[in-house]
């Protein structure tokens, strides 16, 4: 599917780049800039940046950069066209029916994937409740599920059959390969069509419009494993949905309750505590912290109380602060879950414990403490060195003075003792990165005169390079352009697709007289802008654009008469059976390329 340039721009520029990697990003002001931890890498200190005067993104980490479309496509995993249509959706922005076929065949199979979980769903929840369904319908009444809230969630039953639901969406006009590609079935060893649930409850799985895009299924006896899910289909991510969100997003009221499972989500919910979700059969995942954060900005994890929970519970921790969430976490007592506390203490003893839920560095100093023997000098001083280390990590000046305070007066060890170890933390994290940061400067300085040896780069990557910031200094300084217009061409450029960006390029100055970096990016897939900018901020640190562009132009020329020498050499390297006048051609021809590597000069 192809939209007009134009089309694409109004999109670009009716989404902010600020807002819009706001609702993904905790980002700090410096100066005309801001800053934030890079959501594609792991990273304690911040080197994302946003410049919103460009309208550009970049990773002075991981490289990633781009325009506000790559960083749809990179946040949520989309391809090009995919991006356009949510952010066109955004902007609440008209987009012509596609015409692209193969746009078209996949726009086909998601319609086709929604069409076969609806059907799914329907059977499941048929046989739920009929005759067939009465062993699951007992599991549900023992778990104390009530029929109200069965109808609600969509709640179904894969029967005890290997292919029952494969029968049903084949009498529904669905074909194999359709069938394959919704997990809903797959192919056994034997070559044969089989359902992927079977003797299971059926959890549908819905995102956050309310649409079904898979399911999970619980066994109803000693099976294993006692949780099976849907596996990534073209409508569905585990790692980027949220179970029951499409129920809280109404109820959150700015917190949202985490908890570790379906039943704890539904048992909630029918308790009246609707502002609950789950992940989705794996530890939660920045995706998911970021998803949260979109539509809550303080989260309650009400994990399960044994090893496996509060371990998962301090993963939480980290991802969900990561993402810009105020978090705290839920005591529940006796090693109970959500599910089983509800039920037998109900709604009102369970909002008790909401309302007490510890902020998360409450939570990571009392779980420290069961960690250490603190009866000991030496278990103290542990104890303490990783109390600073946790209080290292909190912004908030006056919240990190008061639990300094609290410690110090419960272990009667100096508040000046216990800061001067959280300000050591702080002091080695930022000489970190003052190190880190110098090294990314220097190694911009150093590749503006980058001198190749054979061993760095191939001759066509040394011409890619070359050319690509050769592109980086028209677009960052228009005026080169002025001078360079009539000069070169798309064909000048040997890699094609640094010769697409020549010509997006001459064309967009042509017509309006100046082009941005936002703008020329739109033509760029991801790892082209990637690299571009890496180019655009690393390494095109030039005192005086004019000169610098010179010496690439001067390069670039050498380089591809080096190419051709090398080429005639190997070829001369083994003449046998070659006509003599061939090879006396080739060697005229090295001979010319010598005399004009003498002789090149600048084109501006």
């Amino acid at each position: 599917m192809f939209y007009p340039a134009d089309l694409i721009e109004t999109i670009r520029m009716s989404n902010d780049i600020y807002d819009v990697v706001s609702e993904y990003v905790k980002l700090e002001r410096k100066g005309t800039k801001y800053f934030g931890l890079c959501p594609f890498h792991s990273e304690k200190t911040p080197s994302f940046c946003v410049t919103p005067s460009k309208q550009i993104f970049y990773c002075f980490g991981c490289g990633k950069g781009g325009n506000v479309i790559h960083f749809i496509m990179n946040i949520e995993n989309l391809d090009y066209v995919e991006a356009i249509k949510q952010l066109a959706e955004r902007a609440r922005i008209a987009l012509p029916d596609p015409d692209d076929e193969t746009e078209s065949k996949k726009a086909h199979i998601r319609k086709l994937l929604q069409d076969m979980n609806v059907e799914a769903a329907r059977y499941y929840h048929s046989i739920l409740v009929s005759q067939s369904g009465f062993p699951a319908l007992e599991y549900l009444k023992k778990r104390g599920i009530k029929k109200s809230t069965i109808t609600r969630f969509g709640l179904g039953y894969s029967p005890n059959s290997w292919d029952s639901l494969y029968k049903y969406l084949k009498s529904k006009g669905f074909n194999d390969e359709e069938l394959l590609q919704s997990g809903l079935v797959v192919k056994s060893k034997n070559g044969t069509i089989i359902d992927m649930f079977r003797n299971r409850v059926i959890f549908p799985i819905f995102d956050v419009r309310g649409k079904v895009i898979a399911f999970g299924g619980r066994a109803i006896d000693d099976s294993k494993p006692k949780y099976i899910n849907s596996p990534d289909t073209l409508i569905y991510n585990k790692r980027r949905n949220l179970y029951a969100l499409n129920f809280a997003k109404a109820f959150c009221e700015e917190t949202l309750i985490l908890v570790e499972g379906y039943m704890d989500v539904i048992s909630l919910h029918q308790n009246s505590v609707k502002n609950v979700v789950a992940a989705l059969g794996t530890a939660l995942t920045e995706s998911q912290a970021r998803l949260i954060n979109k539509y809550a900005k303080q989260v309650i994890l009400a994990y399960d109380t044994d090893n496996a929970g509060m371990a998962a519970a301090e993963r939480a921790i980290d991802i969900l602060c990561s993402s810009g969430c105020a978090v705290k976490v839920m005591s529940l007592p006796d090693g109970k879950d959500p599910d089983e506390y509800i039920k037998n203490h109900g709604n009102d003893e369970f909002n008790v414990l909401v309302a007490n839920a510890l902020p998360y560095i409450e939570y990571k100093i009392k779980r420290l403490k069961e960690q250490f023997d603190i009866s000991t000098t030496e278990g103290r001083v542990l104890f303490l060195n990783q109390c600073a280390s946790v209080l290292a990590g909190v912004e908030n000046s006056v919240e990190r003075e008061m639990y300094i305070k609290s410690l110090s007066e419960e272990y009667n060890i100096s508040p000046e003792a216990i800061l001067s170890e959280v300000n050591k933390i702080n002091l080695n994290a930022e000489q970190d990165y003052a190190i880190k940061q110098k090294n990314v400067l220097q190694s911009g300085l150093n590749a503006k005169n980058k001198v190749y040896s054979e061993k760095d780069m191939t001759f066509n990557e040394k011409i890619k390079y070359e050319e690509r910031f050769i592109l980086a200094l028209l677009v960052k300084d228009n005026k080169l352009l002025d001078i360079m217009k009539d000069k070169i061409d798309g064909d000048w450029f040997t890699d094609p697709s640094n010769r697409n960006i020549a010509n997006e390029l001459l064309m967009l100055y042509k017509t309006q007289k100046q082009v941005t970096v936002a703008e020329l990016l739109n033509a760029m897939p991801p790892e082209v802008a990637d690299d571009f900018l890496t180019i655009l901020n690393k390494h095109c640190l030039c005192e005086d654009n004019l000169k610098a562009l010179n010496e690439k132009i001067k390069s670039v020329a050498a380089l591809k008469v080096k190419n051709r020498q090398a080429e005639i050499l190997e070829i001369l390297s083994e003449p046998s059976g070659m006509p003599e006048d061939k090879i006396q051609s080739l060697k005229q021809e090295l001979k010319d390329l010598v005399a004009k590597l003498r002789n090149i000069k600048c084109i501006g």
